[in-house]
């Protein structure tokens, strides 16, 4: 068990411009301009193909931290580690411009067990912003009809190493905490590029955003049986938290000539306070499972990192299914795992009186690995965001989710006669 926890402590050691984007880091969208980036799920991949609803899951195969109450099923003779792959191709569309993107990265690690029948753990790392766009805006300066272009990119975003504990108190109630270490780096570029016809010298902009802290969420979950039926309850909190941030901007030209140096503090920005709910019936091989849950952006404020545009509350309504059509002692295509979600949301950004909607689908499924406890899990999700009306850019993205189930039995003693 030791080198298992070496190994995984080792690995957790302005919209304004015209849509002409390129893959950088884990996104690619030009709304991740805005604020820390666009935000990520902590999820496994099969509560990716249940449309990233998994606040009301309670699995004993792989490990679920969209709750952190929801790893309180784990067995107790097993030890998990899941490792999950993620790539997409997107689509990006403006009125007058067209862009196809691809990338591929690590999307998290995860280890859990359980330490006594009432107690399981569970720690990882996992993105939770993603900053990555290339855009390009033409203007004109004033009183000289001159044209000039300004070419727009970003990369960075913030990660987390987080450590999960949950508390069976009762048979059928569990409660556990979430505690995260965030931190990150986010670099935005504006080039100007000038012609010969004014002045022929070409402004850099760099501005550099540093920030960290400690974040934290807490999670509850209530089961119950009707005959052969079973329901569950869960609940998620998040209160809101301030990040340490520094700033440093550089002004220069191409001939590295420094024109301005702003290294001061700026407001802090903050992540803002989360909540949501949800519900999970199964009945023998089938389950279904929706949930309901809020962030409550638009109590950001900081000036520096709203780049022309304003916040607000962000709301999303998710659920699935998922057929089971054999059990552990099943022929092979019998112990596959089926998996079908929708997700329908309001994003965190209130751009040109626009209604910045994403909606997604998903399918998922589960292999095994043999006669082992061991899975190979996949999703896909078809995910669109944003609008062409008002000059903005409308987003198709395709994401492919791969992930490694490694469940072995560790705490099993033989006894010999």
């Amino acid at each position: 068990m030791g080198k298992w926890v070496a190994s995984a402590a080792a690995m957790m050691a302005a919209l304004t411009c015209g849509v002409r984007a390129q893959a950088q880091n884990s996104t690619s969208s030009p709304y991740s301009i805005y604020g820390i980036g666009i935000i990520n799920t902590k999820e496994d991949v099969a509560s990716a193909g249940l449309g990233h609803s998994g606040i009301a899951l309670a699995p004993s195969e792989w490990l679920n931290l969209s709750n952190p109450a929801g790893i309180n099923k784990l067995d107790s003779l097993s030890f998990y580690f899941n490792i999950n792959l993620k790539g997409f191709y997107a689509r990006e569309e403006s009125g007058y411009e067209k862009a196809s993107i691809y990338s591929a990265n690590i999307d998290g690690i995860s280890l859990g067990f359980r330490g006594r029948k009432w107690l399981a753990f569970a720690i990882g790392y996992a993105p939770f912003s993603s900053v990555g766009y290339k855009l390009d805006e033409y203007k004109t300066i004033v009183g000289s009809g001159e044209e000039y272009k300004v070419q727009c990119t970003g990369s960075g975003g913030l990660s987390q190493a987080y450590f999960n504990a949950a508390v069976t108190l009762f048979k059928h109630w569990s409660i556990g905490g979430n505690f995260s270490v965030l931190w990150g780096t986010i670099e935005k570029l504006e080039t100007s590029y000038f012609n010969a016809a004014i002045g022929g010298e070409n402004i850099f902009n760099k501005r550099k955003y540093q920030a960290n802290n400690i974040y934290w969420e807490v999670g509850t979950q209530f089961d119950f049986n009707i005959g052969e039926n079973n329901f569950r309850f869960g609940a998620v909190y998040a209160p809101e938290i301030w990040l340490h941030t520094s700033y440093d901007q550089i002004v220069y030209n191409d001939v590295s000539r420094e024109l301005m140096h702003d290294d001061s503090t700026p407001d802090r920005f903050r992540v803002p306070r989360m909540y949501g709910a949800g519900f999970t019936f199964q009945r023998k091989k089938l389950l279904g499972t929706v949930e309901y849950k809020v962030s409550e952006w638009g109590s950001i404020d900081d000036v520096k990192f709203k780049d022309r545009a304003n916040f607000r509350n962000t709301y999303t309504i998710s659920g699935g299914i998922q057929y089971s059509p054999g059990t552990p002692e099943s022929p092979f295509y019998k112990r596959m795992r089926y998996r079908m979600g929708y997700s329908y949301g309001r994003d965190y950004i209130d751009l040109k009186d626009a209604n910045l909607m994403q909606t997604g689908f998903s399918l998922g499924i589960t292999v095994p690995i043999g006669r082992s406890l061991n899975a190979i899990s996949i999703a896909y999700e078809h995910q669109h965001r944003g609008t062409q009306s008002n000059g903005m850019i409308e987003e198709n993205i395709n994401t492919f989710k791969l992930g490694f189930n490694i469940r072995e039995v560790w705490f099993l003693r033989h006894k010999f006669e």
